[in-house]
């Protein structure tokens, strides 16, 4: 019976009628498609080569400490003074200052959004909860009212405080932070970019993530965030690492952008494609 019962869904579904493509029209579909996907990955890999300049950059000037000193040489190599540090339990160089996070970061805990309102439908508040932080992207909105103060910035760096303490810079400035997330903005005033803040916490918060035990589900507290010290770097003609390192944040960040954009262009083009509604004159390419 189960054979004979396989054979009739399989006539059933013989039986629908399936438009059929012709060649060519598939042909100039897939041209659409692979244009669009290639700037995706091109952009993704340009993401790629310009975080890895970033890491690079950040180890080299805040951990070897070989950044450019007062005549152009590096630091630490060229005989630069270095003293003890009793918050970091290391050298740092002379003239550079360790602070609390919540000195010299402007810090922000997610709004209590009420789960029971959010919708799939796209609204003017669309909010961002630990979920999104790495693929940078929404899926949920609300109709709920929620203070300006709740509104991300591009370059915005981002931490989940459940679970997984997922990490991101932030790349739109229309979303809001959920509970659960907090937010840290970088301020005019500081010698503080928004990368040199992501890599210096990322250990501690990645530590924090595999220690926390006690639950089945691991909490990263106010008093976690508050135990956070960076260092504050002394700038010079030939140093000047927040204005070198928020230039590769604003790319990445631009990119991140095209990279949505280009999505779900694609993601909306695919049926009007499929349907003849879209035409393009290939012979331009």
């Amino acid at each position: 019976t189960s054979g004979l019962h396989n054979l009739q869904i399989e006539q059933a579904f013989k039986a629908i009628p399936i438009k059929k493509t012709p060649l060519p029209e598939q042909k100039r579909i897939a041209f659409v498609l692979s244009a669009l996907d290639k700037k995706i990955a091109l952009n993704r890999q340009i993401n790629q080569n310009l975080e890895a300049l970033a890491r690079q950059l950040y180890d080299y000037w805040f951990v070897q400490f070989d950044f450019p000193n007062e005549e152009g040489k590096p630091y630490k190599s060229s005989g630069g003074k270095m003293v003890y540090n009793p918050i970091l339990k290391r050298e740092i160089p002379e003239g550079w200052e360790v602070k609390n996070l919540f000195d010299v970061v402007d810090v922000l805990y997610g709004f209590p959004f009420n789960a029971d309102l959010f919708t799939e439908n796209e609204t003017k508040v669309p909010v961002v909860r630990i979920r999104d932080i790495l693929d940078g992207k929404t899926s949920t909105f609300t109709e709920e009212c929620v203070q300006e103060k709740y509104r991300l910035n591009e370059q915005d760096v981002l931490i989940g405080m459940d679970g997984n303490f997922h990490m991101s810079i932030w790349n739109d400035s229309v979303a809001y932070l959920n509970q659960r997330c907090v937010r840290l903005r970088t301020i005019k005033e500081s010698n503080i970019s928004s990368l040199q803040l992501f890599y210096s916490i990322q250990p501690f918060i990645k530590y924090r993530e595999k220690t926390i035990i006690g639950s089945t589900v691991g909490h990263l507290s106010d008093k976690d965030m508050k135990a956070l010290f960076v260092i504050e770097p002394k700038t010079n003609i030939f140093f000047t690492p927040r204005k070198t390192l928020d230039s590769i944040s604003m790319q990445i960040v631009a990119n991140k952008q095209q990279i949505a954009s280009l999505t779900k262009q694609r993601d909306e083009l695919l049926p009007l494609l499929m349907n003849g509604q879209v035409n393009f004159d290939l012979s331009a390419y």
